[in-house]
């Protein structure tokens, strides 16, 4: 879960840990602040197990000149956040979930009173590991930023490889979240161009 553009603000100025700016943490902002993305994400991380962050992480290296990220590249990135993930994040936003159930006998109000902080941390965690992932960014072999079309380009390769360690099935389901991730990472390239590059396949 990350907070959207509108809400980003307040929640930075909320920050319970001092954790620097980021162009990764802010390019994930405005992108998942696009129409559609948060549902593309979650859908993603709920129904295939993938990190979100890392999901975010394909596009943005593309669009900053990382290129496309390899197998093993991906599998590194993928081990080296495995722990804080399964440690961390995970169980954090399963209390999250479970502090929105009304099943407890606590109020409502103190039930939310802690379920908001929970959630602060919950985005922290989010955060200093797209702080870590950022760190790990591969440099780019040419100075010169890549067209918006071939930007998109990488980071629909790069999707697909992680999709690909991730063992998940092509299906229009999978290519739909695709297509509204890279449309909403790269909107000057046009639509049906997107489409195609959104065609995931195993």
């Amino acid at each position: 879960m990350l907070p959207t553009a509108q809400h980003s603000t307040g929640i930075h100025g909320a920050r319970n840990l001092s954790l620097p700016e980021n162009p990764f943490w802010d390019f994930s902002i405005r992108v998942y602040a696009v129409t559609g993305v948060a549902e593309a994400c979650l859908a993603l991380q709920d129904d295939q197990g993938a990190d979100v962050n890392l999901v975010l992480f394909c596009l943005w290296v593309a669009q900053q000149n990382g290129g496309r990220l390899s197998r093993s590249q991906l599998e590194g990135y993928l081990d080296r956040v495995a722990d804080w993930q399964a440690q961390v994040v995970v169980p954090l936003r399963a209390l999250r979930r479970q502090l929105k159930e009304e099943s407890s006998a606590i109020p409502p109000e103190f039930r939310e009173l802690v379920r908001s902080t929970v959630k602060r941390a919950e985005l922290d965690a989010e955060h200093a590991e797209q702080l870590y992932l950022a760190s790990l960014k591969p440099e780019g072999s040419d100075s010169k930023k890549p067209s918006p079309e071939a930007a998109a380009m990488d980071a629909a390769e790069n999707l697909a490889q992680y999709l690909s360690l991730l063992k998940v099935r092509s299906s229009s389901r999978v290519q739909e979240k695709v297509d509204v991730l890279l449309s909403a990472a790269f909107p000057d390239v046009p639509r049906d161009k997107i489409a195609i590059l959104a065609r995931y396949e195993t």
